[in-house]
């Protein structure tokens, strides 16, 4: 018997995203997704958005890996093209795919540095004063001091060194993850690394930091625990858009566990 078109469409999904797990490299994880997404039409492309969101609100780990992938837009988008991306948005729209339209839209972080004085960003006094080069070359020290003043750092370029040091730890990566005002440059490193993103609690921090690109957060909502939803869901200073995500991951969740109660009562 054939199988369902849907089920077929599942199975393309799950093959397109197994193949990439052999490939440990995030950013090369990315370039051949985008690649094999160039060559589908955007109606097939909006399906795979749609059916990944839905996958990674049921915690499946296959989904939620695939939709980190398919969040980072700043590099997805090149590869694919505006006039694709554009076409794809119109669809879900179309369609009413709410995880997909807002995973899409165009919408900026809840707060940005720039916003006023208070959303400067405080860096250390000394360092600040080094160059690059050399601060660059610090972020590989074993001194805990100055592990700890370095998380402090506002160039995506130090913080991507200092994230390779075997010497950190998950407290200072949650400091670095956490810290407002900062720059969502910052926060997009720590978002790509494998090592560290694959703790709970810095995801957990990326999410209920205002200042965290749109995109970043609502992927990582897939992620969080029950009351780690709620408390996202009733966050005030969380972009509107990121509580209606987070309700609807709740409902859906709340939903197949009534389903799964009532089918072992049946």
């Amino acid at each position: 018997m054939e199988n369902d078109p849907s089920e077929i469409l599942v199975a393309q999904v799950e093959r397109l995203f197994q193949q990439g797990t052999r490939i440990l490299d995030r950013q090369q994880r990315t370039y051949a997704l985008g690649k094999k997404l160039r060559r589908l039409s955007p109606e097939m492309i909006v399906e795979i958005f749609r059916i990944t969101c839905q996958g990674a609100r049921l915690k499946r780990p296959l989904y939620q890996d695939g939709l980190r992938i398919l969040s980072d837009l700043r590099r997805l988008t090149p590869l694919l093209g505006l006039d694709k991306m554009s076409e794809v948005y119109t669809l879900a729209r179309r369609k009413d795919y709410q995880d997909v339209v807002r995973m899409l839209g165009r919408f900026p972080a809840q707060r940005k540095v720039g916003d006023g004085a208070e959303d400067e960003p405080t860096e250390d006094p000394v360092l600040k004063e080094i160059t690059l080069g050399q601060r660059k070359s610090m972020a590989r020290t074993r001194d805990r001091d100055l592990l700890n003043r370095l998380c402090h750092d506002q160039n995506p370029a130090v913080i991507y060194n200092l994230l390779q040091n075997p010497h950190l730890t998950v407290k200072e990566v949650i400091r670095i993850a956490s810290k407002r005002p900062t720059n969502a440059q910052v926060l997009w490193v720590v978002y790509r690394n494998l090592r560290w993103i694959s703790y709970y609690s810095v995801k957990k921090a990326l999410v209920n930091n205002p200042y965290s690109p749109p995109q970043m957060a609502l992927s990582l909502t897939h992620f969080l625990l029950e009351q780690d939803l709620e408390d996202v869901a009733e966050g005030d200073l969380l972009h509107p858009r990121l509580q209606e995500s987070a309700l609807d991951i709740l409902s859906e969740r709340r939903r197949q566990a009534a389903k799964k109660i009532a089918e072992g009562e049946a």
